[in-house]
């Protein structure tokens, strides 16, 4: 393999640079970016470099730089020919490869309505972050964020600690209620504290605006949000619309891939390209299951693990490939609390409260489905969450048919 193109220079990209290189891959190696950014870490944006606690120097990837690589910023791929085996750019260049590792991300998720020309923001990447910032040292001291998802909930922490008054919309009823539990109401009485105006089982019907400057939300149940800043964070949609015509797989926008990360052809198929590899946000894995079916991941651990092993995957062949085997975590902080999980908690049918006391604000609550663990989420209680690990590394490898060892 002379030619590999990496498409996507998030955590996912630069692990598979890193990857390629420390398998012994001499050949020529491109990176291909629409973001002109050097490479970053997403993480902090919302947290540490939103509140000013990081600068834009501290977020970047560090060995980015060492990869020996052509990198391509600000251009976008818009196509995928794997006839030819062509990424095709918006520049009209074509990058011949023998190898391409597809870890392209997301984009954060518009308003699908009318919105003002000016004061409605969304979040996803350091420009926006920029953006954001900008507006609050312009003297933007109320905001109202519209969803109380993670990022929603880390953007109004950060900005409360920057003492900007900010009520948080979310129409279905509970922030973080993708970790379930009772850890969404002891983020709600954490963000109470801290100032924060909830707005909870309603959403919004609309915006107003005075001469194209966003001054108002209207919400569903007929009450008006006086505001001059909006940021919606809706969630994010995979950065997969340039792989349309591609013949891959693509369920709900992501690229589906089998246990090793080989990217499989749509039209019935499903037969994975051998020289085509996903990771990153936009994967869809095979082997990242729940009991319905695969389950996207949008982890930073998530990231770095399969961009390592998609390259090396790539480099080795499906024969010699090894199947992705990682037990996702994930961690993130809002309003003084340190929230940590570690497998599916979103997937299970019972959720049993297993240390710590919710009241008490400090709480580690276990995950079940048809009696079997399938995740934890700690508040305050991350030194228990290893043992959680180790337990659902164990089931997967009986799973699996192979024992586990050291638990």
């Amino acid at each position: 393999m002379r030619e590999v193109v990496v498409v996507g220079a998030g955590l996912a990209g630069v692990r598979a640079g890193e990857s390629l290189r420390a398998q012994g891959f001499a050949g020529r190696l491109t990176v291909v970016s629409d973001e002109r950014e050097l490479p970053y870490d997403r993480p902090p944006l919302t947290k540490q470099l939103l509140s000013g606690t990081m600068t834009e120097a501290d977020v970047r990837l560090a060995g980015a730089e060492d990869l020996g690589a052509r990198w391509v910023r600000g251009t976008a791929a818009v196509g995928l020919d794997r006839e030819r085996r062509r990424v095709r750019l918006a520049d009209g260049a074509e990058l011949p490869y023998d190898g391409v590792v597809l870890a392209p991300g997301a984009k954060a998720r518009a308003w699908s309505g009318a919105v003002p020309r000016a004061g409605v923001l969304t979040v996803r990447g350091l420009d926006d972050v920029r953006r954001l910032r900008a507006e609050v040292d312009g003297g933007a001291r109320e905001v109202v964020i519209v969803g109380a998802g993670f990022v929603g909930v880390e953007l109004a922490s950060s900005l409360s600690g920057l003492g900007v008054r900010v009520t948080l919309v979310e129409p279905f009823g509970r922030p973080l209620r993708a970790l379930g539990g009772t850890v969404s109401g002891v983020v709600a009485e954490a963000a109470g504290r801290a100032g924060v105006v909830l707005r909870l089982g309603t959403g919004v019907r609309g915006f107003r605006d005075d001469g194209g400057r966003v001054v108002a939300v209207e919400l569903v149940d007929g009450s008006v949000l006086p505001t001059p800043l909006v940021v919606v964070a809706i969630g994010m949609v995979p950065a997969t619309d340039w792989l349309a015509e591609s013949g891959l797989a693509l369920p709900s926008g992501r690229i589906h891939c089998d246990e090793r990360l080989f990217a499989r052809s749509g039209g019935g198929s499903g037969a994975p390209d051998p020289r085509v590899v996903v990771a990153g946000d936009a994967a869809c894995c095979d082997a990242v299951r729940a009991a319905d079916g695969p389950v996207a991941l949008e982890h930073w651990s998530n990231a770095a693990a399969q961009g390592e092993l998609a390259a090396r995957n790539l480099l080795a062949g499906p024969a010699a490939a090894e199947p992705y085997d990682h037990v996702p975590s994930f961690w993130t902080t809002a309003f003084g609390l340190r929230i940590k999980s570690v497998g599916l908690p979103g997937t299970g049918d019972r959720t049993v409260a297993e240390a710590g006391d919710p009241a008490g604000g400090a709480v580690l609550e276990a995950h079940y489905r048809d009696g079997r663990l399938v995740g934890a989420v700690s508040v305050e209680q991350g030194r228990l969450l290893s043992a959680y690990a180790r337990r659902l590394r164990g089931e997967r490898m009986i799973a699996s048919g192979t024992e586990p060892s050291g638990t």
